[in-house]
């Protein structure tokens, strides 16, 4: 079954095709820090300091763009009363699903880790 007979999605986007909108979001998503500012957004609303500490290793300038990037395509959304950031629907199902990446991600992990400590000849290196 191809991504656009599955029906899951009735409007048949195909994010193979270059032209089709679910590839910019395609895209959007899965940049590095993208995907870990939504994944940090799980829990709750939080302020831009509380998302810097949380996502490790990300500059200010980063974290902006990013959260600029993820308010435009509707994964997010700011509350400039409050100063806090917070997962929409379509965001929280998108974040929701980067766990089970994550968690495939820790899985593979330890049969990479487990593989490099073997040399070639089948002995602990």
């Amino acid at each position: 079954m191809t991504s656009s007979e599955n029906p899951k999605n009735p409007h048949h986007f195909n994010v193979f095709a270059a032209a089709c909108p679910s590839r910019k979001l395609l895209n959007d998503v899965t940049r590095r820090w993208s995907i870990l500012v939504l994944a940090a957004l799980l829990d709750g609303s939080l302020r831009f300091g509380q998302i810097r500490e949380r996502v490790d290793g990300i500059s200010d300038r980063m974290l902006s763009a990013t959260l600029a990037a993820l308010v435009e395509d509707r994964l997010v959304v700011k509350d400039d009363a409050a100063g806090t950031y917070a997962l929409t629907e379509p965001g929280h199902q998108i974040a929701k699903q980067s766990l089970d990446l994550f968690d495939s991600l820790y899985l593979a992990l330890d049969e990479i880790v487990n593989a490099q400590s073997v040399s070639p000849e089948g002995q602990a290196a």
